[in-house]
């Protein structure tokens, strides 16, 4: 693995404090079926900076009112899981750089594997929530097998 992709261990920690909460409340968020919650006001002017959906052919003409609590969920926990993944260990020898790339490579495999699946699977509506998980798997797989090598399974062998 190219060491200048890597950033410095303590990024780590602060990678945990923001993708456990992130995770848990995207979780909840989903099961909620979303919500209007932590709303903003736009300026009329803001409207042509950003793709927001008034309807195909209307123009608000006023301020524009979003709830941007689900941008700040997906935004913490894609840094967190980045912060996760582009960290250093302590002692970054060769065994850790060859789980970090199979474990990207799982990652990509298992995510284009279940891809697959829901294109065959999933239509209409529920492809559209399929695509927002997708969003989220490459990174959630790899980390999630990379410390699955790294910290578990070294405690449940029989070394």
């Amino acid at each position: 693995m190219n060491q200048q992709l890597l950033i410095a261990h303590r990024w780590k920690t602060i990678g945990w404090l923001l993708t456990i909460p992130a995770l848990i409340a995207g979780i909840y968020y989903m099961a909620i079926d979303g919500g209007e919650y932590l709303k903003i006001t736009l300026p009329p002017w803001m409207e042509k900076f950003m793709w927001i959906d008034n309807g195909f052919f209307s123009r608000s003409t006023g301020a524009i009112e979003i709830a941007i609590l689900d941008e700040l969920i997906c935004l913490f926990l894609f840094a967190g899981l980045l912060l996760l993944a582009f960290s250093r260990e302590k002692v970054e020898d060769e065994w850790i750089q060859r789980v970090r790339l199979e474990s990207f490579q799982w990652a990509l495999l298992v995510n284009t594997l279940l891809l697959m699946l829901f294109v065959i699977f999933a239509h209409g509506f529920p492809f559209l929530s399929v695509m927002v998980y997708n969003m989220f798997t490459p990174l959630l797989i790899f980390v999630g097998r990379y410390y699955y090598i790294l910290r578990l399974k070294p405690l449940f062998s029989k070394d």
